[in-house]
């Protein structure tokens, strides 16, 4: 654990808010119309009173909270504060919360890692940041390995025809890779073993550098082919928590560089 790695994190983590509060404002009043089914529905005590109002904000209320937290993003990407940062997870709850019909593993996943990236500080040896930091790791850890095990107690995935499903559902856009099918079996145990051996492979150098470049490359396809960019860039993201020290330095500057070689 070091300050450059947890400060990288913090970035990934905020960009990838702020780009998701971008996007719903794209969307204008669209992203809220999927509204949770109970919209309507009366709920007891202090927790219920406060899902009631959640499940009524307007559309307009809603637009406005994502560009509030797009300014407080801004604010942290240049500088982290707690209470700030707080602020931001307690506003994505409320956002991810109205529109949970369109939610999805990604989103899930930065609910809880936006709350232990607010407790990470740049003071190392706090207690409650070494605390956030390890949470936040055997989080990602533990998503990857459920998700192994999950897959391991079906059969689509044991017989090799996962991918090639995925590949004839027309809610997706892969009908290309299904005149493949063996490319779709190889791709289908590929999957499973990259999930299953993940949680073990990224405490060791060498391997957690191909795993993590692997992974990166497996979610960046499924955002671009299967539609599903927040959850494939959260996990790109999260990715920042398992560098080192000189690979997050290097990572933080090579915007700085890549502008430097345009110029």
């Amino acid at each position: 654990m070091n300050a450059s790695t947890i400060r990288h994190f913090q970035r990934a983590a905020y960009a990838w808010i702020a780009f998701y509060a971008l996007a719903l404002l794209v969307l204008g009043q669209a992203a809220w119309t999927n509204a949770p089914v109970d919209l309507f529905v009366r709920h007891n005590g202090i927790g219920g009173t406060l899902q009631t109002f959640i499940n009524g904000l307007s559309p307009l209320a809603c637009m406005m909270l994502c560009a509030l937290v797009i300014g407080l993003c801004i604010s942290l990407f240049r500088q982290h504060r707690w209470w700030l940062a707080l602020l931001v997870w307690l506003c994505f709850r409320i956002l991810s919360h109205r529109t949970w019909l369109a939610s999805n593993g990604g989103i899930q996943l930065m609910e809880n890692m936006l709350l232990w990236s607010a407790l990470m500080s740049a003071s190392i040896d706090r207690p409650l940041t070494v605390l956030a930091f390890w949470a936040a790791r055997l989080q990602l850890l533990l998503v990857y390995a459920v998700a192994a095990a999950h897959k391991f107690t079906g059969h689509a995935w044991l017989d090799g025809s996962a991918v090639l499903t995925v590949a004839n559902d027309n809610d997706f856009h892969l009908h290309w890779l299904a005149v493949f099918p063996m490319l779709c079996m190889f791709l289908t145990y590929a999957t499973l073993a990259f999930m299953a051996l993940f949680p073990l492979a990224v405490w060791w150098s060498p391997s957690r550098r191909i795993f993590l470049i692997i992974g990166a490359i497996f979610h960046l396809c499924t955002a671009i082919f299967m539609g599903i960019p927040q959850m494939g860039f959260a996990f790109i993201a999260c990715y920042a928590l398992w560098l080192n020290e000189e690979e997050a330095q290097w990572m933080t500057a090579w915007p700085k560089r890549a502008l430097a070689h345009m110029n």
